[in-house]
């Protein structure tokens, strides 16, 4: 590659390293609900708009929606609400184009209009599942990568 080449590359991912930097810089804040028996971290810049006994809905950059919330299950198994949940957001518009169901935890995604959304649950306690969505514009999928990982990793049952 030549120079120009190099150049032109460095300087087209100095936004994408930049935003990422700065999501990673700042405090994640904890959010949990021990009732349901989940913990999880909410990244910087989300603002809290909505919370319930449930969970909590937060508004982001760019229109960005976080949504994390506990569920009772009850006769339901966590596969068949997940998937349930997957046939309504097909019917809602949402294209599914990744999805994982294991016994303990589900992840998918899909894109709809310009927006991903990302979906991961994980089964917490006896008849509950722990659950977050959010949406983002497909421009912002490469600063959103690392982001998303965190999130996955920080839903956790706590208190059961």
């Amino acid at each position: 590659m030549s120079t120009r080449g190099t150049d032109f590359l460095l300087l087209s991912l100095v936004p994408v390293l930049f935003c990422s930097s700065l999501l990673q810089a700042q405090a994640w804040q904890p959010f949990g609900v021990r009732q349901l028996g989940f913990t999880f971290d909410v990244p910087p810049g989300f603002v809290l708009t909505q919370r319930s006994d449930q969970g909590a809905a937060f508004r982001g950059e760019n229109d960005a929606f976080l949504a994390v919330w506990g569920a009772r299950l009850g006769n339901a198994s966590f596969r068949a609400e997940i998937e349930h949940r997957m046939v309504e957001d097909e019917k809602a518009g949402w294209k599914l184009t990744y999805r994982r169901v294991t016994p303990g935890w589900a992840s998918y995604s899909g894109i709809k209009d310009r927006q991903i959304r990302y979906v991961r649950a994980i089964a917490v306690c006896n008849d509950r599942a722990a659950l977050f969505t959010i949406n983002y514009s497909k421009s912002e999928k490469i600063p959103y990568d690392p982001v998303v990982v965190q999130m996955v990793r920080s839903l956790k049952a706590e208190g059961c």
